[in-house]
């Protein structure tokens, strides 16, 4: 049975070429699998290495009811999406200049422009005239459609989180907003209870209100007996002002009289108290002189005695020394000098000034002595005369002192008697006006008598209108009661909200649905994703590279006695092995250069196998059958596979056509088994898939076995093909 399968391996041992060649074949789909797989293993982690600009021509604006307090979205966002890695691009900040020219060379592969209003169309959210902030990012097609769409979906995170942002904090000022309606609603009940207090008051007011108007309109009645009691006194009060007129007359002339006296009066006592004035000042110049004088006695005999016996100690100490030492030294000299007629005149003149000393120190002592006895005869003469000058200065001061009380005396005598003279003149004019406004009130209290009518009638209504007053009071009091009970009810419904509140509930309304992406049977890596359709791939061409090498059939055993199934068998089985050696070093390639992993190895590798089964009877047959056209066909086919076996997109986004045939080509069960062990999913699909493959691969063997049988007569045709690859 393996004979003839091992006969054709045998022949690729003759050459170093050969042997080569069966090692081609073996790593060709790893290489091919391994190229794409690492190429696409995982493109969307490495975004950040893609250059992107952005442009913040945002000038900020300033937020509505926040005193003063300023937006600047723009270097907000900025800030948060240029750090690397950031935003899923490596953003660098550009000028508008810049970013275009970097778009068009391609250095840039997006451009985020940030409008210069970007700020202040936020802001206008808590506004009357709200407004959508725009952003725009900008890709090039020219230089890749991928990154414009994955550019896209970049905008669309920035968006939401941007609009999560100013949804939050548009948000939580209503939730503030809350806090302040119910910090003002607080006031309005306040407002409205005090309101019930003071219409409670009112209407105690008004009561006492009714109750005064009701003494009022008593006590008017009182007054209008008082007015007629009133224009009586008032006609008596005309009788008496007119006398009282009279004597204010005669009052008048006397005190003129007594005012003309009084001005002489005041004339001589004032030239009096001149003149004791004149006489005080000398008194007062002498008192001085006279204390100057003591003064300068006092000083003269307090003086006078110490320097006399400083005179005589000093006139002493002279002689002293004269008459000492002096007289030792002029002595020696008259000794050393006995012939010097120099050194003997002033030995004499030594001798006359000792005596002249001795003369003036007895005279300085008898000046001394005389001096002490003078010293008190000269004190007791000087404070004698001082009291009797103190003693007339006094008595001179006492007279000038009651001259100054006579003369200001006589001019308030004669001030009073001129505000009395003016006085009696002023009640003069007074009792007249008094007499003429007696009569004017006689006049009024007769109109008074009239109008106090009219005041009575005014007071019985007033009476009336403070009841009502009352009564609309009591209504005031019960309305202001309900409204401040309904103020209190509503105040307790309005809710409010502390910071960390705000913060959450206004986290929870921005984003009211959270919405959490859960995988089943989730692979590590996108790559691991695409894995069941790129080695799908590198197998079937593995297939066909190894029919390109070996023979789809051992074409000299056609015409051999072995049956046409041994045939098949032998050009199938060396496929086989190739197959699974291409299944080997293709797993080691990604487990160990990719790290690879799937969530059922073992049935993985045996499902790979049949994969590699499947395919390479497919081409055998082909090759069999058409031979260098078959392998053409399996090309073809592997460009119909790869657009109808959902290898990256669901074949249900493919055309009608490809959805018609893709469950009657191998590659598609390769791809649905393949996916679901490598992710760990049902397995039942996998076994579903292993059925078909399984089905397939036997179709395709008794298919080459019939070629076979076919291939055993020669025909023209084959002689002569019309086509030869």
């Amino acid at each position: 049975m393996f004979s003839l399968p091992w006969l054709e391996l045998s022949r690729f041992k003759r050459h170093a070429i050969t042997r080569l060649a069966m090692i081609v074949v073996a790593v060709i789909p790893a290489i091919y699998g391994g190229l794409y797989l690492a190429s696409n293993w995982s493109p969307t982690d490495h975004l950040d290495k893609l250059q992107a600009a952005v442009v913040n021509e945002d000038t900020g604006a300033k937020k509505p009811d926040s005193d003063g307090e300023s937006l600047h979205a723009g270097d907000e966002l900025v800030d948060e999406i240029t750090p690397k890695g950031e935003g899923g691009f490596d953003w660098e900040e550009t000028s508008q200049k810049e970013a275009d020219e970097g778009l068009a060379e391609g250095k840039y592969f997006a451009v985020l422009e940030i409008p210069s209003d970007f700020s202040e169309q936020l802001v206008s959210t808590g506004g009357d005239d709200p407004e959508q902030a725009g952003l725009q990012l900008r890709t090039d097609d020219a230089h890749n459609f991928i990154v414009g769409q994955l550019a896209g979906t970049v905008l669309t995170e920035i968006k939401s989180s941007l609009n999560e942002t100013t949804t939050a904090e548009y948000v939580s000022e209503v939730y503030v907003g809350f806090n302040d309606i119910h910090s003002q609603t607080e006031k309005a009940a306040d407002g409205a209870s005090q309101l019930n207090d003071g219409s409670i008051e009112l209407h105690d007011g008004t009561g006492e209100l009714v109750d005064g108007t009701t003494e009022l309109d008593k006590g008017v009645g009182t007054l209008q007996k008082g007015i007629g009691d009133l224009d009586d006194g008032a006609g008596e009060l005309v009788k008496g002002s007119g006398d009282l007129k009279t004597g204010a007359d005669t009052l008048a002339k006397s005190t003129t009289e007594a005012k003309n006296g009084s001005k002489d009066l005041a004339d001589g006592a004032g030239q009096v108290a001149d003149g004791t004035s004149q006489l005080r000042d000398v008194a007062d110049e002498t008192t001085g002189k006279a204390e100057d004088l003591k003064r300068k006695a006092d000083d003269l005999v307090d003086g006078a005695r110490p320097k006399l016996e400083r005179a005589e100690g000093d006139f002493d100490d002279a002689r002293t020394t004269v008459r000492g030492d002096m007289d030792d030294r002029i002595k020696q000299l008259q000794e050393d000098y006995p012939d010097d007629p120099n050194v003997q005149r002033l030995a004499e003149d030594m001798n006359g000034l000792g005596d002249d000393l001795d003369s003036a120190h007895e005279r300085a002592s008898d000046a001394k002595d005389e001096a002490k006895k003078l010293e008190d005869p000269v004190t007791k003469a000087v404070d004698d005369v001082m009291a009797k000058i103190k003693a007339a200065d006094k008595k001179i001061g006492q007279l000038d002192d009651g001259a100054q009380q006579v003369s200001t005396g006589a001019d308030d005598l004669h001030s009073g008697l001129v505000k009395l003279d003016a006085g009696a003149g002023k009640l003069a004019t007074g009792a007249g006006d008094l007499n003429d406004g007696a009569k004017q009130l006689k006049d009024g209290t007769s109109q008074a008598k009239t109008g106090v009518g009219d005041l009575k009638d005014g007071s019985s209504q007033l009476v009336d209108g403070s009841k009502e007053l009352d009564t609309g009071a009591g209504k005031l009091v019960d309305g202001s009661g309900e409204l401040s009970d309904g103020l209190e009810e509503g105040l307790k419904q309005i809710p409010t909200y502390d910071k960390n509140d705000r913060d959450h509930r206004s986290d929870v309304v921005a984003v009211p649905v959270d919405a959490d992406k859960v995988k089943d049977n989730a692979v590590d890596a996108y790559g691991e994703g695409l894995a069941a359709f790129f080695v799908s791939l590198a197998l079937w061409i593995g297939g066909m590279i190894t029919y390109m090498v070996i023979n789809a059939i051992p074409y000299r055993a056609l015409a051999s006695s072995a049956k046409s199934t041994r045939i098949a068998w032998a050009g199938y089985v060396p496929g086989l092995l190739f197959g699974i050696a291409q299944v080997a070093v293709l797993y080691l390639v990604l487990t160990f250069a990719l790290d690879f992993s799937a969530g059922a190895w073992l049935w993985t590798l045996l499902f790979s196998i049949l994969v590699a089964a499947s395919f390479h009877s497919v081409h055998q047959l082909c090759v069999a059958a058409l031979g260098g056209v078959g392998r053409l066909i399996a090309l073809v086919l592997l460009m119909i596979q790869i657009a109808s076996a959902g290898g990256t997109y669901p074949v249900q986004t493919a055309p009608g056509i490809f959805q018609i045939i893709s469950p009657f080509l191998p590659m598609t069960h390769a791809v649905n088994g393949l996916r679901t062990l490598i992710a760990g999913g049902d397995m039942f699909i996998a076994a579903q898939s292993a059925v078909v493959l399984l089905l397939m691969t036997l179709i395709c063997l008794a298919a080459t076995v019939v070629v076979c049988s076919r291939k055993r007569m020669v025909t023209l045709t084959q002689l002569h093909p019309s086509l030869s690859l």
